[in-house]
């Protein structure tokens, strides 16, 4: 009796190691096509993710090139594509329903916003996201599963938009830096939130920053269809769309402080040279 309990419990022991061992070979692939699936009922247009590799072990997560396509109609590469996320992840809560994430930076993105008749794929983008908060047409069925993340700061380094009105050439607008806190509504939010709301918060900061760039009949339209897709979202993407014209605001600002010292630097080193001829005139007349 007690070699056939021994067998029983190390056969289940056998089952279980099995089983985890599976878990932690797929794992990759599970997560991978859950970032797909989220950023597509995200946004609502064919998602792609490059590669994922989760250690466990460093509790650290890779991602590379997540591609978010253009809505149909629309001639630019892509809508956005990104650089190279660095996520730390608490390594227990990935076996859980929420995620953990004690940072994630994201440094790269690229982003055109393209108007063609009648139509611009941001503002396309946006109605999507608006039928996700109830708002008009039925909701859209998710199929990215059940996780949740939770995660606090968001820092996204090195964006750039291009901003293209037909077929004219593009007008680009650079950001440094973006960071975004207090992204997970209650401390948690699905992949597909997230996604939408750092998207909302970037295109903000990017109108905010292209004011005087961009014309003024399509910043207008981009701010409005931005504000009302983040209003039915709810109060945390609106909160996080102020913090992108906020976050442009202080680069613009920095910017200008760092114009105006480079202006007195050189009025300086100026004045220094021309004091330094007068001398060697008067030193040469004597």
């Amino acid at each position: 009796m007690g070699k056939i309990i021994t067998r029983i419990v190390v056969g289940i022991l056998v089952l279980l190691v099995v089983a985890i061992v599976a878990v932690w070979a797929m794992i990759d692939s599970i997560a991978k096509k859950g970032v797909e699936a989220g950023g597509e009922y995200a946004l609502g247009v064919p998602t792609k993710l490059g590669s994922l590799n989760l250690s466990l072990l460093g509790g650290t997560l890779k991602m590379d090139v997540l591609g978010f396509s253009n809505p149909a109609g629309f001639t630019s590469p892509h809508l956005m594509k990104s650089g190279t996320f660095d996520l730390g992840v608490r390594t227990a809560s990935v076996f859980s329903d929420t995620v953990e994430l004690t940072h994630f930076t994201l440094d790269g993105l690229d982003v055109n916003i393209e108007q063609q008749i009648g139509k611009n794929n941001i503002s396309v983008v946006m109605d999507h996201i608006k039928q996700l908060g109830g708002g008009g047409a039925a909701k859209p069925e998710s199929k990215e599963g059940g996780k949740k993340i939770k995660v606090d700061k968001v820092t996204i380094k090195n964006v750039t938009a291009h901003v293209r009105l037909f077929s004219a050439p593009s007008v680009d607008i650079l950001i440094p830096s973006i960071e975004l806190n207090n992204v997970g509504s209650a401390g948690e939010a699905k992949t597909s939130e997230i996604i939408t709301r750092i998207v909302m918060a970037v295109l903000a900061g990017i109108v905010e920053k292209g004011k005087g760039l961009i014309p003024a009949d399509l910043a207008g339209t981009l701010t409005t269809d931005i504000a009302s897709a983040a209003g039915a979202m709810g109060g945390q993407a609106t909160k996080l769309v102020g913090q992108g014209k906020e976050e442009a605001v202080k680069v613009f600002q920095g910017a200008a402080n760092q114009a105006t010292q480079n202006v007195g630097k050189a009025a300086e080193v100026a004045k220094k040279s021309l004091g330094n001829l007068f001398n060697k005139s008067g030193e040469q007349k004597k």
